[in-house]
């Protein structure tokens, strides 16, 4: 335990989004293949036979890599690097250069513990059963020296610099490796991004007979989340529950975190689903009187967030005040951006009055998912979405970027305020974020210029895409074919069709539908029932309910489909593909 108290600052932070950037593998492994196969010798059991422990897939595997490893090294020397891991680093890097420069026998230098406050002696590098025999003090004195060695292994920048401390350690004779050694070269590896490795080292550990305390199996469960090892990590836990340790509020919380965030790359489960599963892990956590976090809930209201269930992202938060939990600036972040983009408006404020009342400053994306929430609300509202733009160009540290005006432009797109969707294109040019706009942006442009200002301006707001550079997509020839059908003019209609087909855009069920509607607002119903024949007959996209009541509303006019339906014998009307 005193080993485990030694290591409680390290970095381990489940929960939390984001790590240290991970070095890379061609910096990270330099030098590995002269140290490894030993340091495996002595960190595994002592004995020949790895069979027998079951370590020789291990060995194999990690034999195999250091061969790759081996191939794939250029042909030059390893240049020093400055190191962490206490002011000793850079003698062992020198140490370990000048061993391979002159070629000699590697000779354990061990002068760099002396910073830690050891006095090396012949006596504290002895066996520890002789040591035993022969004086208390001196086995204290080998508990000290493991220890700080464990603290040194932990503060190194790469796996490669602690399995050289683990190497030194070994040449010393100190074949004293502990829970603690083992937590040491796993954190390092967590830190790394490797979590694969530090599983690995896992194995090792059982192996070896060295008994996994708590902080070790939440780090293990942290790998696991890295390296995307969902089933690993509930095998952890129930191996945790097996050696007679109870899970606590961070493996409860990193499972959640696994869980949530290692669904897509899986395939497995949808978004709902991986919900449903943290909320049994916070059940069971409840059941075993486990008090959740503020991390535990960001977690469940991440997941909520992901589902597209903003509801049920206010229920937990709910969830959250009635347990007595803080929230934090992390927890108003997922708020606002649920309540955002699922168009909750007066939910979103609420939640900002309470973040302002709790003393947690704005940020830019604060009022980014203030704004969007505006656009996103069944009724939009760009006056109160422009109030907002003009508020947060008060707050310091505060500053519209590239996504507030298009969110802008969308607010004021829906709002029928064409003017002020071209206010908001202005003003990101002129801020400086062009590269913000995008074809979409565009689209929505055409899209309000048609509805507010009629089909000419439309076709004015393409032309300006077209020559700014931007490429039109089936989205932008869908606009404008139903701006030409509203407004009647089948023949630009056409034209665009043309035009969309010589990009090698393909038409999509949008765009059929907008030209079934074209050729009907221009009473030619029998083209219009060729354009439906044609989806029938693709394969791809079948058609829909609302293809039949396009092709009712062309071939019978302006509601056509609700005076079929109406003149129709109540119960005798089957609509079927071979009705048409």
């Amino acid at each position: 335990m005193a080993a485990q108290a030694l290591l409680h600052g390290f970095s381990y932070n489940p929960g939390v989004r984001g790590a240290s950037n991970p070095v890379s593998s061609k910096g990270e492994f330099a030098g590995i293949e002269s140290m490894m196969p030993h340091t495996l010798h002595f960190i595994l059991p002592k004995s020949g036979q790895y069979a027998r422990h079951g370590l020789g897939a291990v060995v194999a595997e990690l034999e195999t890599e250091l061969v790759a490893l081996e191939t794939a090294k250029p042909n030059t020397s390893e240049k020093p690097q400055r190191v962490g891991g206490g002011g000793g680093g850079r003698q062992r890097v020198k140490a370990r250069q000048k061993s391979q420069s002159t070629k000699e026998p590697h000779t354990p230098r061990l002068e760099w513990l002396k910073q830690e406050g050891i006095d090396l002696t012949n006596e504290c590098i002895l066996d520890a059963d002789e040591l035993c025999s022969r004086s208390a003090s001196g086995l204290l004195k080998l508990q000290q020296t493991i220890w700080r060695i464990n603290r040194s292994i932990s503060r190194s920048s790469s796996v490669t610099e602690a399995l050289g401390v683990i190497e030194e350690m070994k040449a010393a004779g100190i074949d004293s490796a502990n829970e603690g050694t083992y937590l040491a070269l796993i954190t390092v590896c967590r830190r790394q991004q490797q979590g694969e490795r530090a599983l690995s080292i896992y194995e090792a550990m059982k192996q070896a007979g060295v008994k996994p305390g708590m902080l070790t199996y939440n780090t293990l469960i942290s790998c696991c989340h890295q390296a995307k090892r969902l089933e690993d990590a509930f095998r952890i836990k129930a191996e945790m529950e097996a050696a007679g340790m109870r899970p606590d509020v961070v493996t409860y919380t990193a499972l959640m975190a696994l869980v949530v965030k290692t669904g897509p790359y899986r395939g497995r489960s949808s978004p709902a689903q991986r919900l449903g599963k943290a909320l049994e892990l916070y059940k069971e956590m409840l059941e075993r009187s486990i008090r959740p976090d503020a991390i535990t809930f960001n977690t469940l209201m991440f997941a909520g967030a992901q589902a597209k269930l903003p509801g049920k992202v206010l229920d937990i938060y709910r969830m959250m005040i009635d347990a007595g939990v803080t929230a934090n600036k992390f927890t108003f972040g997922i708020l606002l951006e649920s309540a955002g983009s699922g168009g909750r408006l007066k939910a979103a404020l609420e939640v900002f009055n309470e973040m302002c009342a709790a003393g947690v400053a704005p940020q830019t994306s604060t009022y980014n998912f203030l704004i969007e929430a505006c656009a996103s609300a069944p009724h939009p509202n760009a006056e109160k979405a422009w109030a907002l733009y003009e508020e947060m160009k008060t707050i310091d540290n505060v500053s519209p970027n590239g996504q507030t005006y298009n969110h802008l432009i969308t607010a004021s797109c829906k709002s029928g305020d064409h003017a002020g969707a071209l206010r908001a294109h202005e003003l990101m040019r002129d801020s400086g974020f062009s590269k913000a706009v995008t074809s979409s942006t565009f689209n929505k442009l055409i899209q309000s210029a048609s509805k507010s200002e009629g089909l000419d301006s439309a076709f004015q707001v393409y032309k300006k895409m077209r020559e700014a550079g931007y490429k039109p997509d089936v989205i932008t020839f869908g606009t404008l074919v139903s701006a030409c059908g509203q407004g009647k003019d089948l023949a630009r209609a056409l034209t665009v069709s043309e035009e969309m087909e010589s990009l090698g855009i393909k038409r999509n069920q949008v765009v059929q539908h907008a030209l079934i509607g074209a050729y009907g607002q221009a009473g030619q119903w029998q083209n219009a029932i060729d354009i439906f024949r044609m989806m029938q007959q693709s394969g791809e996209e079948q058609p829909t309910a609302l293809s039949y009541g396009m092709i009712f509303d062309a071939c019978f006019g302006k509601e056509g489909t609700n005076v079929f339906l109406n003149t129709s014998e109540p119960g005798k009307l089957e609509i079927t593909p071979d009705v048409m």
